[in-house]
């Protein structure tokens, strides 16, 4: 199927390659579909609406920066994860094109259960951090 894209222009893409976000993303809560696009050959890729061309997130590995999430089993339950193989988890990723920084969005990490296309935005409460994310040490100078 053909897809419209603000960055990309037209794409072609598969129907087995759509993610399906039952509950949209927070602020996107209208968007359901969307698809994983590789951008150049470095951690980062875009996470593309399938609905509205202008919509697309830089997402990334967690383990880029060294971190690592132990989602919950009522997590894993939302996107009908039944292997633990099968789920992947992303970040999204701002830019500040003013001061050039980076900010990886640690506390709304992505789900998704790659068998069955599922994805969901798994919002941290303060009390979940620090028994599901492994944080690298900081070094100070």
């Amino acid at each position: 199927m053909q897809v419209k894209t603000s960055r990309f222009g037209t794409i072609e893409i598969a129907e087995k390659d759509i993610i399906n976000f039952p509950w949209g993303i927070p602020g996107f809560e209208n968007l359901k579909s969307f698809v994983l696009l590789e951008y150049k050959d470095g951690p980062f890729q875009w996470l593309q609406s399938i609905e509205e061309p202008g919509v697309a997130f830089v997402v990334c590995a967690p383990d880029f920066l060294g971190m690592v999430y132990s989602a919950p089993e009522a997590k894993k339950r939302l996107i009908c994860l039944q292997r633990e193989e099968d789920l992947i988890v992303l970040n999204i990723v701002s830019f500040n094109r003013e001061t050039k920084a980076i900010y990886f969005h640690v506390k709304s990490p992505l789900l998704f259960n790659v068998a069955q296309k599922i994805g969901y935005q798994w919002t941290m409460e303060t009390d979940e951090i620090k028994g599901h994310l492994i944080m690298p040490p900081v070094s100070h100078p």
